[in-house]
């Protein structure tokens, strides 16, 4: 089987679970359309398409009334999910959608152009994040920078 070629994700997707939600309603409006196509009275309703899926269909110049468009585009979206970098983020606490956009943009304009964040929340972080790829760590912790800065902070105090 060929590979297939990806699209380019919107700044609107950040996450794996969101890749899986435009993925479900591709997958529902292409039920729904071949069970019109079939006659079939499934009591399915017309789903209805999210934002991020009409700006990444009105960008490709993709007609999901086409079944080969819909088909094409499913494959796409799947290769996409099952290529795209995955980098954990954790934070002390949840951030928010503008911070998370900002550091997607930065994570696709430097490394992969749809590289996903896995977002996790660890409180004893306090602040600042700690970065996982698959081969390294890096900790931007308050925790570590005053782990680090241990000795020179107790200078300062005394």
């Amino acid at each position: 089987m060929k590979s297939e070629p990806g699209v380019q994700l919107i700044d609107s997707i950040m996450t794996p679970i969101e890749l899986g939600k435009m993925l479900r309603e591709v997958f529902m409006l292409d039920e729904f359309l071949n069970a019109k196509f079939h006659g079939i009275q499934s009591g399915l309703k017309l789903p209805a398409i999210s934002p991020a899926l009409q700006s990444i269909i009105n960008a490709q110049n993709i007609n999901l009334l086409l079944p080969d468009h819909r088909n094409r585009f499913k494959q796409q979206l799947d290769f996409v999910r099952r290529t795209a970098p995955v980098v954990q983020v954790s934070f002390g606490a949840e951030p928010s959608r503008q911070a998370l956009r900002v550091l997607v943009r930065w994570f696709r304009e430097n490394g992969h152009p749809n590289t996903l964040i896995a977002v996790g929340v660890q409180p004893h972080i306090a602040g600042g994040c700690i970065v996982r790829t698959t081969t390294k760590t890096f900790d931007f912790s308050l925790q570590k920078l005053l782990q680090i800065n241990q000795s020179e902070l107790a200078k300062k105090l005394i």
